[in-house]
């Protein structure tokens, strides 16, 4: 099942996420993303993070890390909306810094505005987000 929730266009800003997968087979992937209106509705996975079968990855598809059935783990996303990157975390521990946000071309500005997580039965996410709004 996705889920989504709108933001206030966030530029410059942290992703405080907390997720619970319930079978680590059936996978999870994480969105931030942009949508808007430019001529025709469009949108765009500004940074991505999914996981299949316990394993991590990052949109780039390099695995960092792994979680397990039940067990929550933390992610921190960085965003750097002037730069155009990302850094983050996996449980408080860098594993990737100044990575390109991809899509950011396809609207006039790459401001988060929505997020998205695609999960299976009760798996479940926690975020908090701070930064500055456009």
């Amino acid at each position: 099942m996705i889920t989504s929730g709108n933001l206030a266009n966030f530029k410059d800003s942290i992703y405080k996420v907390d997720i619970t997968v319930e079978s680590p087979i059936s996978g999870f992937e994480f969105s931030l993303m942009k949508t808007g209106i430019d001529s025709v509705f469009k949108s765009a996975n500004l940074v991505t993070i999914s996981g299949q079968e316990g394993y991590l990855f990052d949109q780039s598809g390099n695995f960092f890390g792994g979680y397990q059935s039940g067990t929550p783990f933390s992610l921190e996303i960085q965003y750097d909306y002037t730069n155009k990157t990302f850094s983050y975390y996996l449980d408080d521990v860098l594993m990737a810094n100044s990575l390109d946000v991809t899509g950011y071309t396809i609207l006039t500005n790459g401001a988060v505005n929505l997020i998205m997580f695609d999960k299976h039965a009760n798996s479940s996410l926690a975020m908090n987000t701070t930064g500055s709004i456009s």
